[in-house]
C-alpha cells in the first residue's frame, strides 16, 4: 500500500517559496510536523506498529492547532517565545498557554469553524493523552489462557490513517494560504 496523499503532500511542499518571517516560517514548520507524523503513522500501520501510530496523533493535532494558531492568532511576543519553546498565555501572561487558548483563538478568527476544533478536543483529548503516555487506551492486548494476543482491528488501523490524512490535509490547505500558493491551495483535498 502507497501513502499517496503523505508523498504528493511532499512534491507539493518541497521548495515551496515562503514570505521570509518568523511567523510564517515557524507556522510552515509546524505543518511540516503534521506532515511529517503522516508519514510516520501510515509507515507504522504498514508495519502493524499500531501502539505506536496512535501515540503519534496528540503530535499531529497539536501540531496542526500550534501551526493554524501561530499564524493567525500570536502576538509578535508569542511568536518569539516559540523559539524559545516558551510560549505564554495572552489570559495568565505568567502561565504557559494552553491548547485550549488556542483553539478559542482560532475559532474567534475562524468563526465559520462553528466551534468544531473545540468539540474535536472535548470528545478526543482524553483518549489522545491516553494514547501517548501510555495510558489504557495504549494496552492493545488480550490474554487467554496465559497467551497474549494483539488485537488490533483492521477498522481501527483505518481509523487512524484517515484521521492523520484528514489534518495533513487540512495542514496542506494552511500552508496553502501562508505560502499565498495557489497551486497549493487547488491541490486539497480532490486532486490528493
Amino acid at each position: 500500500m502507497e501513502n499517496i496523499t503523505g508523498t504528493k503532500i511532499s512534491a507539493i511542499t518541497n521548495g515551496m517559496r515562503v514570505k521570509n518571517s518568523d511567523r510564517t516560517t515557524l507556522s510552515i514548520m509546524l505543518h511540516d510536523v503534521v506532515f511529517e507524523n503522516q508519514r510516520a503513522i501510515f509507515d507504522l500501520v504498514q508495519l502493524r506498529h499500531i501502539g505506536s501510530a496512535s501515540a503519534l496523533l496528540r503530535v499531529l493535532f497539536e501540531a496542526h492547532i500550534k501551526g493554524v494558531w501561530l499564524y493567525l492568532c500570536a502576538t509578535e511576543k508569542q511568536v518569539s517565545q516559540l523559539k524559545k519553546d516558551s510560549i505564554k498565555s495572552t489570559i495568565k501572561p505568567k502561565k504557559s498557554i494552553h491548547l485550549t487558548e488556542m483553539i478559542n483563538a482560532i475559532e474567534k478568527e475562524m468563526p465559520h469553524l462553528n466551534g468544531a476544533l473545540k468539540k474535536f478536543k472535548e470528545n478526543h483529548w482524553k483518549g489522545l493523552n491516553s494514547l501517548t503516555h501510555s495510558g489504557i487506551m495504549q494496552f492493545s492486548y488480550t490474554f487467554s489462557g496465559g497467551k497474549m494476543t494483539k488485537k488490533y482491528s483492521s477498522e481501527y488501523s483505518n481509523s487512524i490513517l484517515e484521521f492523520s490524512e484528514r489534518f495533513a490535509i487540512m495542514s496542506l490547505g494552511e500552508v496553502g494560504k501562508i505560502a499565498e500558493n495557489i497551486n497549493i491551495i487547488s491541490a486539497r483535498p480532490k486532486t490528493l
